[in-house]
């Protein structure tokens, strides 16, 4: 016992070294000993300048049970540095003595985000709860309830901003969604501060916050970020911009046209719709013959918002695009450019390339390019070219049968049970053979639609 109190005077005399590496050795020899005889020694201690020092002491006094070293702990929480405190509100928590909560409290109120966690952390594990709207906010901001934060309204916005300027980027991310369902004109200024920051998912947050916030002053600043280097901050930006409506936006994001990312481009052409600048429609209609499916469709849906009638050529062979959704953005745009659109003298002289479509590889196209024809001219099916893949005696004079016919040879199940719905629908003398061609399909449902048509047809003859 002799030996080890003479060990650790010895090493309390290096804690007055003048280098600081040594005193902290010495401390993380001390803390080694795990002897109670060193807590006044690491007490005298803390008075060290050096942070990294103080900050072990800390972490050395939390290894001892019990209250013996509740007090210097305690008055840890009063450290300047973070790193410090935030080593004594973990020691505090681990110790679970409630004469800590009042010094905790204080920590709480007027310590950085960093802090107030482990702060935080610490006093639920006492069963602490706030009781005041002042102990409320910093208490639900440390521990990550931000919906509940906005429920104090311009109250929260200081804490808020705190968290935004110095808070971990997921807390900053929390903070910036915070400040924008808030929805204060004072946290404006916060937000537009932060389109700078570090972290991509952070300027995300703040742009989707200020683009909610519907202020006009936010422009400038995200313009700035229409040429950001993270795909998806761009993507924001430019749907930020659609979002606010300034049309002073369009010549900047029109430079977006050929953007590599066809999420930027996609987000452009639905942005581009929404601001409603004519200005832009040889870009849009440059979109809609873009490459990737997604883009094509906002373009469609764009021209529709825009509202011109020179593009009713390209939305109507829009109509016949390898995709659905394209298909049905581009009928929606002719709907709102023109009720009454398939008796343009534009829609008629489409009809040649429109018949180029009947022989497309992929039947949904077919399909599209009949019941396109035969709205346009009411014309029937076997007027136009007849579809690759019905042969001999398949053949029915009907291209819309004779394209349904294909259809129910597809390979996915609900292609096949849409196909056979129609082909009851059209109660031909054809469809009854069709039908039962289905009756072995090895899907339940498409043979169950298929033999209650069978009996529908049979009976009604």
């Amino acid at each position: 016992m002799a030996m080890l109190n003479t060990k650790l005077w010895l090493l309390q005399r290096g804690l007055n070294s003048d280098s600081a590496q040594k005193r902290l050795e010495m401390v993380q020899r001390i803390r080694a000993l795990k002897d109670p005889a060193a807590v006044q020694v690491l007490m005298d201690a803390l008075r060290d300048p050096e942070a990294a020092v103080r900050a072990e002491i800390v972490a050395a006094l939390g290894d001892f049970e019990g209250t013996i070293a509740l007090k210097p702990l305690i008055d840890a929480l009063r450290d300047p540095s973070d790193a410090v405190q935030e080593l004594a509100a973990q020691a505090l928590k681990k110790i679970g003595s409630k004469t800590a909560v009042d010094g905790l409290v204080g920590a709480l109120l007027r310590g950085t985000p960093g802090v107030q966690y482990h702060v935080a952390q610490a006093l639920r594990a006492l069963n602490w709860t706030p009781r005041t709207v002042v102990e409320q906010i910093p208490f639900f901001i440390a521990c990550g309830d931000f919906k509940r934060v906005t429920m104090f309204g311009s109250m929260a916005l200081g804490p808020l901003t705190s968290v935004l300027r110095s808070g971990s980027y997921e807390r900053r991310v929390a903070a910036a969604t915070a400040l924008g369902e808030l929805g204060e004109a004072a946290g404006l200024k916060p937000l537009l501060d932060t389109l700078k920051d570090p972290e991509p998912m952070v300027r995300v947050a703040v742009i989707n916050s200020l683009a909610s916030m519907g202020d006009k002053q936010a422009v400038p600043g995200l313009l700035l970020l229409l040429r950001d280097r993270v795909r998806n901050v761009r993507v924001a930006a430019v749907a930020a911009l659609g979002q606010l409506g300034d049309r002073q936006a369009v010549p900047p994001l029109l430079s977006l046209a050929h953007d590599h990312d066809w999420e930027v481009r996609a987000a452009l052409a639905e942005a581009l719709g929404r601001l409603n600048d004519r200005t832009a429609r040889p870009a849009v209609t440059e979109l809609l013959q873009d490459r990737d499916a997604e883009v094509r469709q906002h373009a469609a849906d764009a021209l529709g918002y825009l509202g011109d009638e020179s593009s009713m050529d390209r939305l109507i062979l829009a109509m016949v695009d390898e995709h659905m959704g394209v298909r049905q953005a581009a009928a929606r745009a002719l709907a709102s450019l023109d009720p009454y659109w398939e008796r343009h003298p534009t829609a008629k002289s489409l009809v040649p390339q429109l018949q180029e479509a009947v022989r497309h590889r992929e039947p949904g196209v077919q399909f599209a390019a009949v019941q396109l024809i035969r709205r346009i001219t009411g014309r029937r099916g076997n007027e136009l070219a007849r579809p690759p893949g019905v042969v001999g005696s398949d053949i029915t004079g009907d291209a819309v049968f004779d394209v349904l016919q294909i259809l129910l040879r597809d390979s996915d199940a609900e292609v096949r049970l849409a196909a056979a719905e129609a082909v009851i629908r059209l109660n031909l003398p054809a469809s009854i053979p069709a039908l039962q061609s289905l009756l072995n399909d090895k899907n339940r449902w498409v043979k169950q639609t298929a033999d209650k048509g069978l009996s529908t047809l049979m009976a009604g003859r």
